[in-house]
């Protein structure tokens, strides 16, 4: 369903940082899928044991050689359904019990980690900050004018999905045993006959009533419903980011220019900028930075650590000046950071950047993502430059 298409494909569209979003989704339903699998796998344990318990019961009953046979039924001859867990006996339906609410937690995560897709693939620039996006933020979102008008085959898959009685179903499990209480499986096995029974109890979730379903077959049918809802959000998705709404100024290689004299220190200093003839009025108010390469058809990234972008011309006179809107951060979530232009222009910001690093130069090394131009009179520190970083 993903391959290495899509991710060039939103590389090559200036929307990379979506791929980490559809490797999150696709793990998400990856991790379901495991405990769909595990659940079917420890019914199946509980009936062969119970099936066990019964035939040992029933071979001890004929085997009895009095006319009037007894059998005596205890709860200490029960079968005690544990499984070993890293050395740790647990009980069978404490894992079944876990393993469903996982299941639907999983699930549910899929359809909000598939919204951070939509919001950094199509929104990119104008996307909605991070830590608030989820399905029904999303949903909102595509659902004013703007954004449907530009996108309206996602629009409509928001709202299909938000109307499909799969859905409500999984939203109001998640919602109920996370906020409210445990949604219990009823586990049933028949002394006499074959009639074992598993299901999801009934429940309610803001008036609505859920009714009861059997465990193997809804888990499945829930899984299968959204490993085709991802497919054609995908499908719609490619449809839609081709569009390059508000990807603007995001596509733009950076430079770095720095300087160490031996016989002068005072001197030193290192800038980073991009080339633009524009002048300063012209230049637009932000942009955004992702660090990107494409080396041997593998895709390399990282967060922009620069705080500030000057920008100059090929005549190397410095016009503007970028700072970085907001902060790094130690994270491996990708973002293409903000800059914004401030008022200083002309070559008052090289002087600026100089002054600013007195006694703090930062040089760069040799890197995939940037351009370094470097001027030294010492030798061992063009030899540490070159090294790779």
């Amino acid at each position: 369903m993903i391959d290495k298409t899509l991710e060039m494909d939103l590389y090559n569209h200036k929307i990379y940082d979506a791929w980490q979003f559809v490797l999150n989704t696709s793990k998400a339903i990856g991790t379901a899928k495991y405990c769909r699998d595990l659940i079917s796998d420890l019914i199946e344990k509980m009936s062969n044991e119970h099936d066990e318990w019964k035939n040992n019961l029933f071979n001890d009953l004929m085997h009895q050689e009095n006319e009037l046979k007894k059998v005596s039924i205890t709860t200490e001859g029960l079968p005690d359904f544990q499984v070993k867990v890293s050395n740790i006996e647990v009980p069978v339906v404490f894992l079944l019990n876990k393993t469903t609410k996982d299941f639907f937690q999983y699930i549910r995560n899929s359809f909000d980690s598939m919204a951070q897709v939509s919001n950094a693939a199509l929104l990119a620039n104008k996307a909605k900050k991070i830590d608030t996006v989820d399905f029904p933020k999303m949903l909102s979102v595509f659902n004013q004018q703007t954004y449907s008008n530009d996108f309206p085959g996602m629009s409509l898959w928001y709202n299909d999905i938000n109307l499909s009685s799969e859905f409500s179903y999984i939203d109001a499990f998640n919602n109920r045993s996370k906020h409210t209480l445990d949604i219990y499986l009823k586990v049933s096995m028949d002394l006499i006959g074959s009639q074992n029974v598993t299901k999801i109890n009934p429940f309610f979730r803001k008036d609505i009533q859920h009714q009861s379903q059997d465990v193997i077959s809804y888990l499945d049918s829930i899984y299968q419903f959204t490993l085709k809802s991802f497919e054609e959000f995908l499908g719609i998705l490619k449809d839609e980011y081709v569009k390059e709404k508000y990807v603007e100024n995001r596509s733009i290689k950076l430079k770095a220019h720095q300087q160490k004299m031996l016989d002068s220190p005072n001197s030193d200093y290192s800038v980073v900028y991009f080339e633009s003839e524009e002048k300063h009025k012209d230049l637009p108010d932000e942009i955004q930075i992702l660090f990107l390469n494409k080396i041997d058809e593998e895709i390399w990234s990282k967060n922009c650590e620069i705080e500030t972008i000057l920008v100059r011309n090929k005549e190397e006179n410095y016009s503007a000046r970028y700072k970085a809107e907001n902060s790094y951060g130690n994270d491996n979530l990708l973002k293409y950071r903000k800059y914004r232009k401030d008022d200083l222009e002309g070559q008052i910001v090289l002087f600026e950047e100089m002054s600013r690093q007195k006694n703090n130069t930062i040089f760069y090394l040799n890197n995939p993502y940037i351009d370094v131009q470097t001027v030294s009179d010492d030798k061992t520190f063009i030899q540490r430059v070159q090294l790779p970083f």
